[in-house]
């Protein structure tokens, strides 16, 4: 079963609190895209649940982008909660793991909150990748700008093998 999307991005914020480096909503996205996209090469199922769509500055999870908006361009200082649809009580988005996703997700994670906001857009659009394919060879086809697990799985399962 894949994880909420935001609780995925509360590991990440805490990865990054350890190392003592600030990540943006610009950044979370493509920091959460990575690891998803890398988890899935690797196990052959997703990490996240939720939908990735192409925008301008790579692919968002919209659930993020709406959670962090606040935050503007400035670095995330929260962590992103839910409604418990038994309690209706907000609560804090929590991600349980297998012990070896959740060592993959640190490993990876940490690799990935050291780079700046503009390096992991620049990474996010390479050429021929998921969000190029999307962003630039759209069709009516898809006008929901959906980056498919499919084509993830395409481009970074030969990446995952070297």
């Amino acid at each position: 079963m894949s994880n909420d999307v935001r609780a995925i991005a509360n590991l990440v914020l805490d990865l990054a609190d350890q190392r003592g480096r600030q990540v943006s909503n610009l950044s979370i996205n493509k920091i959460v895209f990575f690891l998803h996209a890398f988890f899935l090469a690797r196990f052959g199922k997703p990490l996240v649940s939720a939908k990735i769509e192409a925008w301008e500055y790579g692919p968002v999870f919209r659930e993020l982008y709406r959670e962090f908006k606040s935050c503007g361009d400035k670095p995330i200082n929260a962590r992103a909660h839910r409604i418990n649809p038994r309690t209706g009580e907000r609560e804090l988005c929590e991600a349980l793991l297998p012990e070896q996703e959740r060592l993959f997700v640190e490993e990876v994670g940490q690799k990935f909150v050291a780079f700046s906001a503009s390096s992991l857009v620049s990474m996010s659009h390479e050429a021929g990748g998921p969000w190029d394919q999307v962003w630039n060879h759209s069709s009516k086809a898809n006008p929901s700008m959906q980056i498919s697990d499919d084509l993830i799985v395409s481009w970074y399962a030969k990446a995952a093998r070297h």
